[in-house]
């Protein structure tokens, strides 16, 4: 009996070794960030430029500010993970309202992004940051404002699906994490 006991005890330790928390990699959030990328861009293309100001109601962005505030977050929150900005010229006052205009300056505040990732191994993950406004921030890994980035970029493309499909066009499929 006594056996049997230290036998199932010892059977479940070590299976709980299977149960530990996994680690999301740099390569998990580059792979992310290249989904990410696909459906909001390839949204952003198949849009067409009559509808860039399109606004669902007159309470909210059109298409094209939408697209813009979305290629703000890139430069803005990846400055605080990343702590540099892009090296195209970019004014957030002004931005584009044309959609070659938009879409070129939204490829390329995706395209800073992944640079800026790619250069980070696991560790850096782990680093602190401050995060949000600069006259309070709060402190938290860079993987967790990578986290928060993500869910930002979530959020705004379930927005612009619904821009896109009041307008009848199929949105690019949503995707995100992959494992």
């Amino acid at each position: 009996m006594k056996l049997t006991k230290l036998f199932i005890t010892g059977f479940f330790l070590c299976s709980l070794n299977g149960l530990a928390a996994q680690s999301i990699t740099v390569e998990d959030l580059i792979n992310t960030w290249d989904n990410m990328t696909t459906m909001v861009i390839e949204t952003a293309k198949k849009m067409p430029a009559e509808n860039y100001d399109f606004r669902p109601n007159k309470d909210i962005r059109n298409f094209g500010e939408q697209m813009n505030h979305i290629t703000r977050s890139n430069i803005g929150l990846g400055y605080m993970v990343f702590g540099k900005m892009p090296n195209f010229p970019f004014n957030k006052n002004k931005p584009p309202k044309e959609k070659e205009g938009v879409i070129e300056l939204l490829e390329n505040s995706f395209a800073f992004f992944k640079e800026q990732l790619q250069q980070f191994n696991n560790t850096e993950l782990e680093k602190e940051i401050k995060w949000g406004n600069p006259r309070n921030p709060r402190t938290v890994t860079k993987l967790q404002g990578l986290l928060m980035i993500y869910s930002h970029m979530q959020l705004e493309y379930g927005k612009i699906t619904v821009y896109a499909r009041s307008k009848g066009i199929a949105p690019e499929p949503s995707s995100g994490w992959s494992f």
